[in-house]
């Protein structure tokens, strides 16, 4: 979120500098780009066309009956063609095309002449049960405005619309564009105008009632709208993500589509789908025919006339992504850090620990925000947002403060490496923790007691907890801590906080400690 403000002054900046400062805009674009590409790695489109473009405009919206309704300015065969004054065109009609095993699309047909008008036609959606259609038209008293309509499916004649009804959802000096039906039939997205937006084009839902008529407008919030223009909304068939089109948020030029994750009912942060989908130019009607396959509309070619293309999303496999657990301020790796994260919809996706160099692998799905919450012993639990993008970064955790009760410094846990005394680097954060108070406390002195779990004989564990505690002593002695105030002892295994035949590796980390007692 903080990139795509930084990155959107930019643009507003370099809007106002001279012909001179042209190399730096370049620079801001590319900053743009690689942030995009960020977010989408690990996944690509693979566009291509459809066989069924021309010379005049070509701009999907959804399907209908396994047929794909499109708009289109293709002139009609016996009949009369109306123009559009305002672009001197061919005025938009509804056509259908059937969907080849390649995907590509056959010749268009007009498809109902009970919604054709002698004015632009706009986009539709349809019902859940594709009995009612949502359709818009040009205002027929004002040619830049649209005005959203239903018509039902007669029960006689499954080719014929009736009961074709202005539903009024705003008011006639403003537009209601490129409708969208969720997938459950209960709400319909809507482009518009309307006042109290954040500017040009918002997006709004309303809900549905069984009587097809349409609630109050709700606009979708910042996440999704911006001071540009936002349309043609497309709610995924699993009703969890929201694709639509928007001039504004981390954006190429023109259009891009955009991706927002709909959780307990709001939109999160928008996303870009990236550089192989989206263009400098208009991209638009972004639909999803399968997991991996759809269609967009393209203006890729500036010739002002919208291309249908087909697209295929492939996605890298074994994909991951690396974090490193660190203490924040001396940025030391800390291992065995516990890391659980989740997705967007609270599902958990990993438990892991980090390794020891405080390492993590993650893998990761594309265009993802992830919330991953990271805790251990002796440091302030961290729970942040981490996007795909996010790679290979640092994760900071911040210290405790060391716990003074009636007769010890309580401080987390004394790491040694194995059948060592050697005080591992995370430990040594631990001890300075120990020097804070000594040296707040000088009337204070205390004895450091080491303890090892049970594995190995009673002399060698001994010998081991003594030259684990003298290396925590030397080590307060090396900070400047008088020895006056130490002392040190090793217990062995002679006091158990488990007392286990066979204990498990959690029973014998809490046996293997290194106690401060307070003596004075």
């Amino acid at each position: 979120m903080k990139l795509t403000k930084i990155l959107t002054l930019f643009l507003l900046l370099g809007s106002l500098v001279s012909f001179g400062q042209e190399p730096k805009r370049s620079e801001w674009a590319e900053a743009i780009v690689n942030a995009i590409n960020k977010n989408t790695k690990g996944i690509s489109f693979i566009i291509s066309d459809t066989g069924i473009n021309s010379e005049l405009n070509e701009i999907g919206t959804t399907f209908f009956k396994n047929k794909y309704i499109i708009l289109s300015n293709k002139k009609r065969r016996h009949a009369d063609v109306t123009v559009n004054p305002i672009t001197n065109t061919p005025n938009n009609n509804l056509y259908c095309v059937d969907v080849k095993e390649d995907g590509n699309l056959s010749f268009p047909l007009l498809f109902s002449q009970a919604l054709d008008s002698d004015n632009e036609e706009g986009s539709i959606g349809f019902s859940s049960d594709q009995r009612t259609i949502f359709f818009t038209q040009e205002n027929p008293n004002n040619k830049q405005l649209f005005t959203l309509h239903k018509a039902t499916l007669n029960e006689k004649d499954a080719k014929k619309w009736t009961n074709i009804t202005n539903l009024n959802v705003v008011p006639e000096q403003y537009s209601a564009e490129t409708p969208s039906v969720s997938p459950d039939g209960k709400k319909i997205y809507i482009a518009s105008n309307i006042p109290g937006g954040f500017g040009g084009f918002d997006i709004y839902e309303a809900t549905i009632a069984e009587d097809g008529t349409v609630g109050k407008l709700v606009n979708l919030g910042p996440n999704v709208n911006t001071a540009d223009d936002e349309k043609y909304p497309y709610m995924s068939s699993d009703n969890k993500y929201l694709y639509f089109s928007s001039k504004g948020h981390l954006n190429l030029g023109g259009y891009d589509v955009f991706r927002s994750a709909y959780v307990d009912n709001s939109f999160l942060t928008a996303m870009n789908l990236g550089t192989d989908l989206n263009s400098r130019r208009d991209d638009v009607a972004f639909v999803m025919t399968s997991p991996s396959k759809g269609y967009i509309s393209t203006d890729k070619k500036q010739s002002g006339n919208f291309d249908i293309l087909k697209f295929e999303i492939k996605k890298q496999e074994n994909l991951h992504f690396n974090y490193t657990i660190v203490e924040e301020v001396t940025k030391t790796a800390l291992p065995n850090t516990k890391v659980i994260v989740t997705d967007e919809f609270g599902t958990k996706i990993a438990e892991t620990n980090s390794d020891n160099s405080g390492k993590i692998k993650l893998s990761l799905e594309p265009l993802t925000t992830y919330k991953i919450e990271v805790s251990k012993d002796g440091y302030e639990t961290k729970t942040q947002n981490i996007a795909t993008g996010d790679t290979d970064k640092n994760i900071a955790l911040t210290q405790k403060k060391a716990v003074i009760t009636e007769d010890a410094i309580v401080i987390e846990n004394i790491y040694f490496d194995f059948n060592k005394s050697t005080i591992k680097k995370e430990s040594e954060l631990s001890l300075n923790k120990i020097v804070e108070v000594l040296k707040n406390n000088t009337g204070m002195s205390i004895s450091i007691n080491a303890h090892t779990d049970s594995k190995g004989s009673d002399t060698y564990n001994q010998t081991l907890s003594e030259s684990r505690a003298k290396s925590a002593y030397q080590y307060l002695i090396k900070k400047g801590i008088p020895a006056s105030q130490l002392t040190y002892k090793g217990f062995g295994e002679s006091e158990l906080l488990e007392k286990c035949a066979k204990c498990s590796a959690e029973q014998d980390q809490r046996n293997r400690r290194v106690e401060f007692k307070i003596v004075k």
